[in-house]
């Protein structure tokens, strides 16, 4: 039977007394920590913020109340969905803010006036105080600390609170509650209303000149850390920020290896021409070409150079200066230079620059390539990878000079935040077809107002809005505009049928506020520059990482008067929706539980004060996507081996993967069995030929080792493939290597563990010798060489993952691992039969128990074994025994004198998604420990009885970790 109310009252009493004694006395006992008080502040190492704490609480309190000094758009941005969704649940919240400092933005104060069930005052005095109060029936929260409702301090600033949670009754929650109460109910607080934000306006807008200071105070505030440190391309001074000096530094090294060519790949706004400039004013050749394809991004480079180089050189623009040869920095249109190669001495140029190299695939740019011999060829992309497969950088002989990703800019400070919304588009039910239907569909009166809608609930800055519109097709993109106009939005549809002028003429009245939106197709993927722009709508599926990037990239430039960007991203039910998660994290490993946790909970471990969010359905359609797709089918992992060797410009080594950041190399693992495998069926330039027996020994040390998991066993080989004939076991353990993980290598590759197939043997005097059949194979310098190749990967994994052991373990905690490697790495003596193992397991020769547990549950499983296991907090959680348990079971007589007799329990929890790719790996968690609270219970079929067991974690959940476990993936 279960504990009743009363009685689970009384417990919480008790544990939040127990939680109290530990925060503030200190007690040998852990706390249970959803009572204890806790610092809230923005930490991406531990993935926890403010924000994510705030919006915890907001999705199950009954009401809320906020006080705070200080508003701002970013920080009502942040929080739109959160409280749209309160409001749904019937919620409502009061927010009490002040005239201090007149800091407060009013757009953002307008936007809170769209939520009815929200209550907003201001006090017009100097209210500084800061707290936000979650009420519930029986157990509130109340945070006290430093952070206002704005983008930086919910984010990414160093912030200090307190959470504190406390009963109804409690005399410091009661008595914040009443000074609370107090200044609200003050003569001095006024109700928020848009008169009120008029007079506020004019106030700050057509005052004093008192005011005037305070409004450009606001500004400045405002802004001050969404542009803080040098913007990247910004003039001021013409210094390199850090990332810049580290490029430029990268630069040098190549014009010191005489290197004739280069590719600089930086994510769009990070200043990739002030950084070309800037390398030209440090190796100063005498004459400098500079080529691009649109008119208006060679007239802003030209800017660009002059601000940077000043007089060192003179100026001109091929086609305009009629004395542009005799100029020492000259810029050039690609296809006008194309046409008159012959005019110009093929070494007229000591260094030549080709912006957007990605597009040097087409006849015009190869044709430059191939003419000039320039001392040197700097090649600048924000996306390097062409869709059409072309291998731009075999033009630049695979060097590389500097790579800045987007997460780079992000984490420097170069980029301005940006706020996306991953929201569900219409259902389109046959998106595949290509016709007038579909468009009928794509541009229909619903879908129409269902985007406007979506538009205006989720923009805070309503009065300067600057937006691109990216659509599916021209037609749909002319239509939409028609649409968006009659609604009365001032746009405009463009194409690659427009001509530049009126192209250039569009931007123009964009940018000084004619235009709100312009709705294009592809054109403006690349090639503008627009650092106003404030809003990037995605009205198409997602089918490429690398359109993603560019056309999030659009809006991602600093602009003084731009605090944030807002993305709207209209998610279809596709199925290569996985690919957005991909490219907002970077990750090219295409693991999928990655993936997830970024849709979950990416706004905590995405660096600087971006924010990601996703609305239910969204969320379910790109789950759906990640459970659907192959990631280990051979078209994807010969698509990515193919990009990677494009790269390099050979066959990939294991640890090129890494070193690139490309696809997680174990999935070719998986599918073939060994890497050389693959190659020899996939590779033309393999040059190897193993048999049978060389395969089979390569598979069963890259399937059990090749994750590096465990150094010790990889040294073990790496040793003998390096030529040692026999190893002494101290020579291992003088390295740090236990006395027991050696006795647990031994057996694993004796195949005394397994029975798989002996890479060693033990000699007479207790030394490691190879096999003789393994001994015959390293006889093969190509067998020799793809072992290395597989040791030095997996000993680099090791070092980047696994290194930091836990405890005198070999496991790392928050790390995956499967049923297999836990028994292993846990030393068992005899691998064993998983069907018994189950939910877990009680080695008797090592006294080890892990306890896995499947947190999400197939329907599709016995009624029996859906055992509720539950986290009641990130270091707390309730297991379920087998079933046709009772009180008086061994496994349970014995959890319940584990700590007696020395049990060491340990805890491994997944999802249990339906996925062959990432289903059979668990988190690993840490120690717990039985708390002696053994519940018998009857399981759903009415019959079947199990316990409850209740443990404690040694360690809190990961926040990250914690949220992604805990919540459904089809809410």
């Amino acid at each position: 039977m279960r504990l009743s109310d009363e009685s689970r009252f009384e417990y919480s009493v008790v544990a939040f007394e127990d939680s109290l004694r530990a925060s503030f006395i200190g007690s040998e006992k852990p706390s249970d920590d959803r009572y204890a008080p806790k610092i809230v502040m923005n930490d991406k190492e531990s993935a926890t913020d403010v924000l994510s704490i705030i919006k915890n609480e907001l999705a199950d309190c009954m009401s809320f109340d906020f006080s705070v000094a200080f508003v701002t758009a970013g920080g009502i941005q942040v929080l739109v969905e959160a409280l749209r969704l309160l409001e749904e649940r019937g919620a409502t919240g009061r927010i009490l803010t002040s005239t201090y400092l007149n800091f407060n933005d009013p757009e953002a104060l307008s936007k809170l006036l769209e939520f009815p069930a929200i209550d907003v005052r201001v006090y017009q005095g100097d209210l500084h105080a800061k707290g936000y109060f979650f009420n519930r029936e029986t157990l509130s929260t109340f945070i006290i600390g430093s952070s206002n409702l704005t983008q930086t301090a919910l984010t990414c600033n160093k912030e200090w609170n307190v959470l504190f949670r406390s009963f109804e009754g409690g005399e410091m929650l009661a008595s914040a509650r009443a000074e609370f109460e107090r200044l609200w109910a003050d003569d001095k607080s006024v109700e928020l209303t848009r008169e009120w934000i008029l007079g506020y306006k004019r106030y700050l807008g057509e005052g004093s000149p008192e005011s005037a200071r305070h409004a450009k105070r606001l500004k400045a505030f405002a802004l001050k850390e969404a542009n803080a440190g040098v913007a990247a391309g910004a003039p001021q001074g013409i210094v390199p920020n850090a990332m810049q000096e580290r490029a430029l530094e990268a630069l040098r090294v190549q014009h010191e290896l005489d290197e004739p060519r280069a590719l600089l790949v930086s994510a769009t706004g990070t200043g990739k021409t002030y950084l070309s400039a800037l390398d030209v004013r440090q190796t100063t050749p005498s004459k400098v070409l500079f080529i691009a394809h649109r008119k208006r991004i060679l007239k802003a480079s030209a800017e660009s150079y002059r601000r940077v180089l000043g007089g060192s050189y003179t100026y001109g623009i091929y086609g305009e200066d009629p004395d542009f040869r005799s100029k020492t920095c000259g810029f050039a249109m690609v296809g006008a230079l194309s046409k008159h190669l012959r005019d110009f001495d093929p070494c007229e140029y000591d260094y030549i620059v080709i912006d957007e190299a990605h597009r040097t695939g087409a006849r015009s740019y190869r044709d430059i390539l191939e003419y000039f011999r320039p001392k040197f060829f700097l090649g600048m992309t924000a996306t390097p990878t062409r869709t059409d497969g072309y291998d731009v950088y075999r033009l630049f002989n695979h060097v590389i000079a500097y790579r800045i990703t987007l997460q780079d800019a992000l984490n420097e400070n170069m980029l301005v935040p940006f706020h996306y919304f991953g929201i569900a588009d219409l259902a389109i039910e046959d998106e595949e077809t290509d016709d007038f239907a579909l468009f009928g569909q794509l541009t229909s009166e619903e879908r129409v107002r269902h985007v406007t809608e979506k538009v205006e609930e989720y923009t805070v800055n309503k009065a300067d809005r600057r937006g691109l519109v990216f659509c599916s097709r021209n037609d749909e993109a002319k239509t939409l505009s028609q649409l968006f106009n009659e609604r009365g939005y001032r746009t405009i549809a463009i194409s690659g049928e427009t001509p530049d002028f009126e192209r250039d003429r569009a931007i123009e009245r964009l940018e000084n506020g004619e235009l709100q939106y312009i709705f294009s197709v592809d054109i403006l993927n690349e090639g503008i520059d627009i650092p106003s722009l404030n809003q990037i709508i995605m009205l198409r599926r997602t089918e490429s990482t690398v359109v993603f990037m560019q056309q999030l990239g659009r809006g991602l430039r600093k602009h003084d008067a731009k605090e944030f960007t807002l993305v709207l991203d209209f998610i279809g039910n596709y199925q290569q929706n996985f690919l957005i998660p991909m490219a907002l994290s970077g990750d090219r490993t295409y693991n999928k539980d990655n993936l997830r946790r970024v849709v979950k909970e990416g706004s905590a471990s995405i660096p600087g004060c971006s924010t990601i969010s996703f609305d239910r359905i969204s969320e379910k359609r790109i789950f759906k996507a990640l459970e659907e797709g192959r990631f280990a089918e051979a078209k994807l992992i010969r698509s990515e081996f193919n990009h990677l060797k494009q790269i390099l410009g050979r066959t990939p080594k294991l640890v090129d993967f890494d070193k690139n950041e490309a696809m997680d190399p174990l999935l070719i693992i998986r599918k073939y069995g060994s890497y050389p495998a693959f190659l020899q069926q996939y590779d033309k330039d393999c040059t190897t030929c193993f048999d049978e027996k060389k395969l089979a020994m390569l598979k069963a040390i890259s399937t059990k080792l090749g994750n590096g998991k465990r150094a010790v066993d990889l040294e073990i080989i790496r040793r003998f493939a390096e030529g040692d004939i026999a190893i002494e076991k101290e020579s291992l353990s003088a390295r740090g290597t236990g006395v027991e993980a050696l006795r647990s290598a031994s057996r694993v590759l004796t195949g005394e563990y397994s029975k798989d197939s002996p890479a060693v043997a033990v000699d007479e005097h207790e030394q490691f010798v190879a096999s003789p059949a393994f001994v015959a194979m390293l006889m093969d310098d190509q067998f020799r060489e793809a072992v290395l190749d597989l040791v030095e990967f997996a000993l680099a994994r090791n070092a980047r993952d696994y290194s930091d052991a836990y405890k005198d373990t070999d496991f790392v905690l928050n790390r995956k691992y499967t049923r297999e490697e836990v028994c292993r790495l846990l030393r068992w003596k005899k691998q064993p039969n998983f069907q018994n193992v189950g939910g877990y397991f009680h080695d008797k020769d090592t006294n080890t128990f892990p306890v896995f547990i499947n947190y999400e549950k197939d329907p599709d499983i016995s009624i029996t074994t859906q055992y509720e296991d539950r986290f009641v907090s990130d270091n707390r959680i309730i297991a379920i025994s087998k079933s046709k348990r009772t009180l008086a079971s061994p496994e349970i007589r014995m959890l319940a004198n584990a700590r007696l007799n020395g049990v060491r329990c340990y805890l491994f929890v997944r999802k249990n998604l339906k996925d062959k790719d990432d289903g059979t790996e668990f988190y690993f968690l840490g120690e717990i420990h039985p708390t002696g609270e053994f519940q018998e219970i009857v399981m759903a079929d009415g019959v079947t009885s199990a316990v409850e067991i209740a443990y404690e974690l040694e360690n809190p959940v990961k926040g990250d970790i914690y949220e992604f476990l805990t919540s459904r993936l089809d809410d």
